[in-house]
């Protein structure tokens, strides 16, 4: 990584850290009130940080390359079983903590012990999906639905290459 992309990546992450901060996503009741749909005020700032990246990416895909002159790559993927599996344990996990990665970073910047607990958590539970690896069985079934599945779309913006030789219309 060049000297310019580790300065951008630290502007990028102070600027992250002041938003989650700011937007109260480092805050338990400003979470918990939108998880009871008591308050709209976090959607509207989902909302709008989907917005500006979505803006972001329509910029990058029309200049073809990252601000570095790499390419954009954008690979696409279906969702397995896995993932579905994970979002859940990653729901439970924000519902019963009240924050996720980034508010616990947020909590624990701004003095709250309790986003060290569930720092500690995430770091523990990547522990632990590291070690018990994937059971032979779910790999024999992810590569058996693989076999059937048609295979996804790929572009490579700014290349030349469009798709994978199976585009639909």
């Amino acid at each position: 990584m060049n000297q310019g992309a580790r300065a951008t990546t630290v502007a990028v992450g102070i600027a992250f850290g002041f938003l989650v901060t700011g937007s109260g996503f480092g805050n338990y009741t400003t979470i918990h009130q939108a998880l009871l749909l008591r308050s709209w005020y976090l959607f509207a700032v989902f909302g709008s940080a989907v917005a500006v990246a979505a803006a972001g990416l329509a910029l990058l895909r029309g200049a073809g390359v990252t601000r570095y002159g790499g390419p954009l790559r954008l690979p696409h993927a279906p969702a397995r079983r896995r993932h579905v599996f994970g979002a859940v344990i990653f729901g439970a996990g924000f519902g019963l903590t009240g924050t996720c990665p980034g508010g616990a970073v947020a909590v624990v910047a701004t003095g709250g012990l309790g986003g060290l607990l569930v720092l500690a958590g995430l770091a523990a539970g990547m522990w632990l999906r590291g070690a018990a690896g994937r059971p032979a069985l779910d790999q024999h079934l992810e590569a058996a639905a693989d076999q059937r599945e048609q295979p996804p779309l790929t572009c490579t913006y700014g290349s030349g290459a469009v798709g994978s030789g199976t585009e639909r219309t």
